[in-house]
């Protein structure tokens, strides 16, 4: 299994994105690997946010749907992030205060990761190195 963070889910959907040629290039990697992908509540709401601000709201509402349907049939693992993962994500984030540039979402989805016993992240996010717990990011 591999988290997968708002930086894929954004380079996957958004062609003109930058990144979007490596995200895809790895999103087809991981599908021939048959990894399956998690990812959180927070996560989706950042999307969210992005889609929202940057495309037509019927493709936002498209899209989103479109990972609703994903997680229903069991695709993607939408984990909810529990009252628990939210106070230890604060406890890290008190921890790492020297970096404020790390989101209190990225804190929640490491605390997600612990829980799922899931190293690997989906992202070009370089905070998940930050905080040494070991994560392979990806691409």
């Amino acid at each position: 299994m591999i988290f997968v963070d708002t930086w894929a889910w954004i380079a996957l959907t958004d062609k003109s994105d930058q990144y979007h040629a490596a995200a895809e290039e790895q999103h087809q990697q991981f599908l021939a690997s048959q990894r399956k992908y998690a990812t959180s509540d927070y996560v989706l709401t950042e999307f969210m946010n992005y889609l929202y601000t940057s495309v037509a709201s019927h493709r936002a509402e498209a899209i989103v749907e479109s990972l609703f349907r994903e997680a229903e049939t069991g695709a993607v693992r939408l984990i909810h992030v529990s009252q628990d993962q939210f106070h230890r994500a604060w406890l890290l984030r008190k921890k790492y205060h020297d970096k404020p540039d790390i989101s209190f979402v990225d804190f929640t989805s490491m605390t997600v990761m612990q829980d799922l016993g899931v190293r690997d992240v989906f992202s070009g996010d370089s905070h998940f190195h930050h905080v040494g717990l070991g994560c392979g990011l990806f691409p």
